[in-house]
C-alpha cells in the first residue's frame, strides 16, 4: 500500500527521541515499529514531541498501539485538498438581526394592575410579550430613549440574532413546570415566531416542546435500552411524544444495570444517582394539557422567560425542565449530577459533529438571617467591633434582605459535597447561569476592599473559621462575597491568591424609573460581583396559578378555557426578582451559544465584558458606601460601586456552522471513513 504523511506525537521528549531513532533505523526488531528505515519528512525542530513520517496505513495502525504514542494522524497540512476547511466556515461571521414576528406586537414594561390590561384579551394581544425581549435588543433602554413613561405599552417587533437552536437549555427550579401551558405548545395557530420549529428531542411528533430531564432524557441518552422492550419501557405522553415509563426512567438514573450495553461501553464513567423518589412523576411535576402540575409555581414563569414561544429568547432551544429542589424533586446535589451526566453522555448532533452545548438556569439560592445573636463584625481594615444582635447591627449588615428577602442574606458556603458537585457540573462544560439574589446585598470580586468583610461570634475568629448555617449547611460569616450557588467554580490562583468564579451571576432591573433613569430594582443584589443585569421586575410570563400581583388571562389561538387544550384559562403573570432576571439571561446567552457552540463560561464572560456600560445620564448609579455605618447603604437602587452592565446584542458573530459537505470523522486519530485522500509520493 502507498505511503502517506503521518504526524506522530509522544508523551515525553525522551519517548520522542526513542521513537524517532527506531523509525529511521534500518531495522527495528520491535513488533510495533516498522522493520525498515522510515523517512522523516519533517523533524519539527521547534516541537520536542512530534514530527512527520511516511508510513503505510497498516504501519500507522500498528504503531498506534505503542504506549509511547500520544497520537498519530494523517498530516493534515500535507493534504490541503482534503483537510483545509473553507475559510468562510472558520471565520466569525457577523450575524444579521431578524424580525421575530411578521409585524409589531404589544410589549409591556410593567405588567401589573397599575398598568392598563385588557379584561378580555382580543386580537391585538396575540403574541404580546414583556420588556425582557425588547430591552436587550440594544444598549439604550427603548423607553428612556423614547422619553416614554415606564408603564407605557410599546408596539414593536423583536429582532434577534439567534434563537437557541441546537442548544440544550435546562430550567432547574422548584418543579418541572406546567408544561401543558400553551406557551410551550407548538400546535397553536397564529402565535408562532418567524422560524419557530417546535417539537422536542424524542419521537412521536409531540405537540409539547418541553421534556423533563429525569423522566424523559434517559430515552434521548440511551434509546437502545428502551427500544429493546418498548411494550414495557415506553409509553405515549398526552401530547403524542414517545417517552419512557416513569419507573424505568427513574431506574435508568439509579443503576447502570438498567442501561444498554452500548451506552455503558461508550460511557464507562457515567455512574448512577443513588436515589430518585417514586413520587417524581409527570402528573406531579409536569402536568398535562388538562391538569396543572402540583409543583412549579416558580418554575413555570422561569421556563417562559427562558424559552417560551412568545416570552423567551431561546424559543427554538432543546427545552428541558428539572424539579431540582421542589417537593419530590431530585434534590440539589443529585440534580447537579443528573445534569452533568446528561451533558457528558448526550448524543452527537450530526449537523455539527459535536454534542449540543448545555445552559442551566438557576433562580434559587441559599441564605439565612444571621443577626439574632450578639457578635462581632470585621469591616475592611478596621478593628473588630462588637454588636448586640438584631436592631444593633451596623448599616452594612442591617439593610440586607430588607427589600425582598425577609432579612435574609448569603455567605460563602464552606467546601462540601454540594459545592464540589456544582464545581464538577461547571467543569464538565455546562454554562451555569444563576440569580444573584434578592437581599439587596453588595457582592464584590477579589481585590475589592469589602471582599473580606465578615461577622463572627468572637473578635479573634478568622474569616475561614467563622461559622453560621443556611438551611442547616455550614457557611462562613462573609457579608459581601458570593453565596451558594453563585460561588460555583470558585478558583484560587496559586501564588497571588486571586479568586475567580465560573458562574454567570445575574442582577435584576426595575420596571420603574428612578427620577427618569433606568435602575437596578431595590431588592436585587449589587456590587462589582454582578456579571450582568437583565429585565426582571414586572416581566410578563406564563404561570401556573401563581403571582404576587394578580393573574391576567392571555389569548392563545386554538386554546380556550376547559376545551381539553388547556387547564382553565391560560394565564400570564407579572413575574419579578432576580428569579426573573436569571432565566431572561439564560435564554439570551443560549442564543449567543447557539451561534458559537464552542463557547465556555470564559467566552460568555468575555462577551459580557465587551458590552458598553450604561451612561450615568440614563442609568442610576448611586454612590458607593465606604464605611460600616454609611447612610448610602440605604440607597437600595445604588449599584454600590458596580457597573451598570445590561445585557444586549452587540456585534454578535457566528463562529460555528452546520456541516454542509461530505465530512470525515477520525476515530482514535487514524480511522478514516469514505474519504478520498489525495497524496503526494515521496520525493
Amino acid at each position: 500500500m502507498a505511503e502517506k504523511y503521518y504526524q506522530i506525537g509522544t508523551h515525553t521528549v525522551e519517548q520522542w527521541h526513542e521513537i524517532h531513532n527506531e523509525l529511521i533505523a534500518e531495522t527495528s526488531g520491535l513488533s510495533n515499529v516498522p522493520d525498515r528505515c522510515v523517512a522523516c519528512h519533517d523533524e519539527k525542530a521547534h516541537s520536542p514531541t512530534r514530527g512527520t513520517f511516511l508510513l503505510t496505513d497498516e504501519e500507522a495502525a500498528t504503531l498506534k498501539a505503542d504506549t509511547r504514542i500520544k497520537f498519530i494522524n494523517i498530516d493534515y497540512m500535507s493534504y490541503p485538498e482534503t483537510f483545509r476547511p473553507p475559510p468562510e466556515e472558520l471565520q466569525s461571521s457577523s450575524v444579521q438581526l431578524l424580525d421575530r414576528w411578521q409585524g409589531n406586537v404589544k410589549v409591556y414594561r410593567e405588567f401589573k394592575v397599575s398598568n392598563t390590561l385588557p379584561v378580555t384579551p382580543d386580537a391585538t394581544d396575540i403574541n404580546r410579550t414583556g420588556y425582557q425581549l425588547l430591552r436587550p435588543m440594544q444598549k439604550l433602554d427603548p423607553w428612556v430613549d423614547g422619553s416614554l413613561a415606564d408603564n407605557a405599552v410599546v408596539n414593536s417587533n423583536i429582532q434577534q440574532a439567534g434563537d437557541g437552536k441546537d442548544v440544550d437549555v435546562i430550567v432547574a427550579d422548584d418543579g418541572a413546570g406546567w408544561i401543558g401551558h400553551p406557551e410551550f405548545q407548538n400546535n397553536t395557530t397564529g402565535a408562532k415566531p418567524t422560524g419557530y420549529t417546535g417539537g422536542n428531542k424524542l419521537p412521536g411528533e409531540g405537540t409539547c416542546d418541553v421534556l423533563d430531564l429525569v423522566l424523559d432524557a434517559p430515552y434521548y441518552l440511551d434509546p437502545d435500552y428502551f427500544d429493546a422492550d418498548p411494550d414495557n419501557r415506553l409509553t405515549t405522553r398526552w401530547d403524542g411524544t414517545t417517552v419512557p415509563v416513569e419507573s424505568f426512567a427513574r431506574g435508568w438514573w439509579t443503576s447502570t444495570a438498567n442501561r444498554s450495553a452500548v451506552f455503558n461501553a461508550a460511557n464507562p464513567s457515567a455512574g448512577a444517582i443513588p436515589f430518585i423518589t417514586s413520587s417524581y412523576t409527570r402528573a406531579y411535576c409536569n402536568g398535562s394539557n388538562t391538569a396543572q402540575s402540583s409543583v412549579g409555581e416558580h418554575c413555570t414563569p422561569c421556563m417562559a422567560l427562558t424559552y417560551g414561544r412568545t416570552q423567551g429568547w431561546a424559543y427554538n432551544a432543546n427545552k428541558w425542565a428539572l424539579n431540582l429542589y421542589g417537593t419530590n424533586g431530585s434534590d440539589i446535589e443529585y440534580g447537579f449530577d443528573i445534569q452533568k451526566i446528561f451533558h457528558q453522555t448526550k448524543p452527537v448532533n450530526p449537523l455539527y459533529g459535536t454534542q449540543d452545548p448545555t445552559v442551566s438556569s438557576n433562580s434559587w439560592g441559599y441564605r439565612a438571617s444571621k443577626g439574632d445573636n450578639p457578635g462581632w463584625y470585621h469591616f475592611r481594615e478596621d478593628s473588630p467591633v462588637t454588636y448586640a444582635g438584631t436592631g444593633a447591627e451596623p448599616r452594612f449588615i442591617s439593610h440586607m434582605g430588607s427589600q425582598g428577602d425577609l432579612g435574609r442574606w448569603k455567605s460563602e458556603m464552606k467546601t462540601n459535597s454540594l459545592t464540589t458537585a456544582l464545581d464538577e457540573l461547571i467543569d464538565s462544560g455546562v454554562l451555569f447561569v444563576c440569580a444573584a439574589g434578592n437581599s439587596n446585598q453588595k457582592q464584590v470580586n477579589w481585590g475589592h476592599q469589602d471582599f473580606d468583610n465578615y461577622i463572627s461570634n468572637a473578635s479573634d475568629t478568622t474569616l475561614e473559621n467563622s461559622s453560621y448555617f443556611e438551611f442547616s449547611v455550614e457557611v462562613t460569616g462573609t457579608t459581601n462575597r458570593r453565596g451558594f450557588p453563585q460561588q460555583g467554580g470558585k478558583t484560587v490562583a496559586p501564588g497571588t491568591g486571586e479568586v475567580t468564579y465560573k458562574t454567570i451571576n445575574i442582577g435584576a432591573l426595575d420596571d420603574d424609573f428612578n427620577a427618569g433613569l433606568e435602575a437596578k430594582v431595590g431588592y436585587s443584589d449589587r456590587g462589582n460581583g454582578i456579571d450582568m443585569y437583565m429585565p426582571a421586575d414586572g416581566t410578563l410570563a406564563a404561570n401556573r396559578s401563581y403571582t404576587s400581583e394578580g393573574r391576567y388571562p392571555d389569548t392563545y389561538p386554538g386554546f380556550t378555557a376547559n376545551s381539553g387544550s388547556g387547564a382553565g384559562v391560560p394565564e400570564d403573570c407579572a413575574f419579578g426578582g432576580t428569579s426573573a432576571a436569571c432565566p431572561v439571561a439564560a435564554g439570551f446567552i443560549s442564543t449567543l451559544v447557539g451561534l458559537n457552540r464552542n463557547w465556555t463560561h470564559e467566552d460568555v464572560k468575555t462577551y459580557l465584558a465587551t458590552l458598553d456600560a450604561q451612561d450615568a445620564s440614563v442609568f442610576y448609579y448611586g454612590t458607593e458606601s465606604t464605611s460600616a455605618i454609611d447612610n448610602n447603604w440605604l440607597d437600595y437602587n445604588s449599584l454600590e460601586g458596580g457597573t451598570a452592565l445590561v445585557g444586549y446584542q452587540l456585534n454578535i458573530t457566528q463562529s460555528t456552522f452546520p456541516l454542509t459537505r461530505k465530512t470525515m470523522k477520525i476515530g482514535n486519530a487514524i480511522n478514516l471513513n469514505n474519504i478520498t485522500l489525495k497524496y503526494r509520493p515521496a520525493q
